[in-house]
């Protein structure tokens, strides 16, 4: 499936993106929040027609769990909206007040896309508490139970999709977005099974399937909100972009050797800090323009702001 998921990205960015490279990882903001469009508007109009066919089929038979799935579904087509208006308010332009970009409202949006999550499967785990408290009849209907079955392959090609997306343009939004279409998915699967259950009258089975629904999307929600919390705060770089900077930098000649490293995220665009080495015999204006040399090179290969400070060898061999 990963395959077909990746021919078919490569084939709408070529169509639907101006031609844009599908090979090469995008760091441009401009092209990033067309990626990021693509993926929400895929995203709104899957959702937008599994919601209405759950739905539908939730009324039709009097199920919990496949309302509880349809809202989830449902809610999906709001968290590509939030991914919209992220990115649309991220790509604007630094300003006086925020000199490094708004690209942290990416964060934000996933944050936004956590809590939705967790509320949408707070209010059906009341829910289905209430159903398998008063064992409320369901019909079932393996027919239906099929339809979903098939949705929940669909959903399972939305979040690949999602993934190869986020991946492409590094972007958290859109990969809390897949493992939503996941969790969707996942429980869709639930779902599927409960309906099959109620058709001999086992009807408590829909009502422990949506309490499962509901925990799964909770603890799908709370685990993003981790995550986006915690780039919010501040968190380190991944050692796979330390290891590309110190590769960077150390390509510079006259660089013999480098540290403290940090790396501040605004989703998009990075700012670096980092010291480097140099020879003592070396004038300052050499000192400096390799400094320059290293920002450059960072800056071309990373999205970000470059910021050298260069030290004598000796002084830190003396340390």
């Amino acid at each position: 499936m990963n395959d077909m998921v990746r021919k078919t990205v490569d084939f709408m960015i070529t169509h639907f993106l101006r031609g844009e490279k599908s090979s090469q990882k995008v760091t441009e903001s401009d092209t990033r929040k067309r990626y990021a469009y693509l993926e929400a508007w895929v995203s709104i109009i899957g959702n937008f027609f599994l919601a209405a066919i759950k739905i539908m089929f939730g009324l039709m038979l009097n199920s919990i769990s496949l309302l509880a799935d349809a809202a989830h579904t449902a809610s999906d087509v709001l968290t590509s909206v939030v991914v919209l208006l992220g990115f649309r308010l991220s790509s604007s332009p630094a300003d006086e007040k925020h000199p490094y970009g708004h690209g942290r409202i990416e964060f934000l949006a996933t944050l936004l896309i956590a809590a939705m999550l967790i509320i949408v499967g707070l209010e059906f785990g009341k829910s289905s508490y209430g159903r398998l408290v008063s064992n409320t009849p369901v019909r079932g209907s393996l027919a239906v139970a099929a339809v979903m079955l098939a949705g929940a392959a669909f959903k399972e090609w939305m979040a690949r999709f999602s993934i190869d997306l986020g991946t492409r343009i590094n972007a958290p939004a859109l990969i809390a977005d897949a493992w939503h279409h996941r969790t969707d998915g996942v429980a869709s699967v639930l779902v599927s099974v409960a309906i099959m259950a109620s058709q001999y009258g086992y009807y408590k089975v829909d009502a422990v399937f949506g309490l499962g629904v509901s925990a799964l999307i909770i603890y799908t929600g709370i685990g993003i909100a981790g995550e986006s919390s915690s780039k919010l705060i501040g968190e380190a770089a991944d050692q796979e972009m330390i290891d590309d900077i110190k590769k960077i930098a150390l390509s510079v000649p006259g660089v013999t050797s480098i540290h403290k490293i940090q790396v501040h995220d605004y989703g998009d665009r990075k700012m670096i800090s980092l010291h480097i080495q140099v020879a003592n015999q070396l004038s300052l204006k050499e000192a400096h323009d390799i400094s320059e040399q290293v920002e450059r090179a960072i800056e071309s290969r990373i999205n970000s702001k470059a910021i050298v400070h260069v030290e004598p060898l000796l002084d830190l061999e003396q340390n």
